[in-house]
């Protein structure tokens, strides 16, 4: 099917570092393995074709792609406040916060941390060749926490996961066990659903809060990382004694939308915050 979309550019997602197994097919297209299945799509001029019926595409992938929200809007909000946010939403003008799977999300974010994209994409995909279910398009689906707490030792080391092997084990055993599941996630304040996601081990705040934000879309998370933490305390120094037990105020509820575009910008200009601060 074929859908003309506003304020949506695949390159700007597949860039952003929220999800790991998009593949670029070239001439902006992706094949995209996500709950079980395998979608392409294709973007021209801001008409994107998906390999889907309009059956499919109402019940998965809208949501995924977040399209029932007005971005439009919300940039509106959140740009004025500052020339940096400005600058950083016009550069990430496509990005949106997909509704991913949160089991793949817990696990995406365990093994990215210490790690560079590139590894992170081979890893996911090892874990997801090792006991993923195969899918016609020739990837895998991501494997199950059934299927990863079945592994052994001896198959979780073929992955080359290191240190984060124990902690993918463990928390297949604590979404299988005493974690509340989505729905409680979804609701509960959010210092209460960073403290229950961070009884697995590995999972610390930063972790927490993209699953909180990538996994549930609960726009009130605010990951930090390195880039983050050094941006905001250069560009909004009053901002940084709140975090990261509450996301910066100036950004509204939508601090999680103004996070992703601040760090995409970041990470591609850090000469911008050094100029920024000069």
């Amino acid at each position: 099917m074929q859908l003309s979309i506003p304020d949506l550019d695949l390159r700007h997602i597949y860039e952003s570092g929220q999800c790991f197994r998009w593949e670029p097919l070239g001439q902006d297209t992706y094949r995209i393995p996500a709950f079980g299945r395998t979608l392409t799509v294709r973007q021209t001029d801001g008409v994107f074709d998906f390999s889907c019926g309009a059956g499919e595409f109402d019940a998965l992938w809208r949501s995924y792609f977040d399209l029932d929200t007005d971005y439009a809007a919300i940039k509106a909000r959140v740009a004025p406040r500052d020339a940096y946010l400005q600058a950083a939403v016009a550069y990430g003008w496509g990005m949106r916060i997909l509704r991913q799977d949160l089991w793949e999300v817990i696990v995406s974010f365990i093994v990215s941390q210490n790690n560079n994209i590139p590894r992170i994409r081979g890893l996911v995909e090892r874990l997801c060749a090792l006991c993923g279910r195969p899918l016609e398009s020739g990837q895998y689906a991501f494997p199950t926490p059934e299927q990863l707490a079945a592994c052994t030792e001896e198959q979780l080391a073929t992955l080359r996961a290191g240190w984060r092997a124990a902690y993918l084990a463990d928390a297949a055993q604590k979404v299988l066990g005493p974690l509340p599941g989505p729905e409680t996630l979804a609701t509960l304040p959010l210092a209460d659903a960073r403290a229950a996601l961070m009884t697995i081990h590995g999972v610390g705040p930063k972790v927490a809060d993209c699953t909180l934000l990538y996994g549930l879309g609960r726009w009130d998370a605010f990951p930090l990382d390195v880039w983050m933490k050094r941006a905001m305390a250069r560009l909004f120094p009053e901002e940084t004694g709140k975090m990261p037990e509450s996301a910066p105020a100036i950004f509204g509820p939508y601090a999680g939308i103004a996070q992703q575009y601040i760090f995409h910008y970041c990470r591609c200009h850090p000469e911008e915050i050094r100029e920024k601060t000069a």
